[in-house]
């Protein structure tokens, strides 16, 4: 399970890093826009994955 999510969280940051990088240079707007989404996005995923471990394998 922790491992999964490391390497969901990993391939995040590395596209975080890639828009903010390639495609959006000085556009500091809209970076915060996207990595502020997938931020979101990844804790809801671990909220729900969390709650679905715990209810599954208790």
């Amino acid at each position: 399970m922790f491992i999964r999510i490391l390497v969901i969280a990993f391939v995040i940051g590395y596209f975080v890093w890639w828009i903010n990088n390639r495609i959006l240079g000085k556009n500091l707007k809209m970076a915060r826009v996207i990595a502020t989404t997938l931020v979101v996005i990844s804790v809801i995923y671990l909220i729900l994955g969390s709650l679905s471990y715990l209810i599954e394998r208790v």
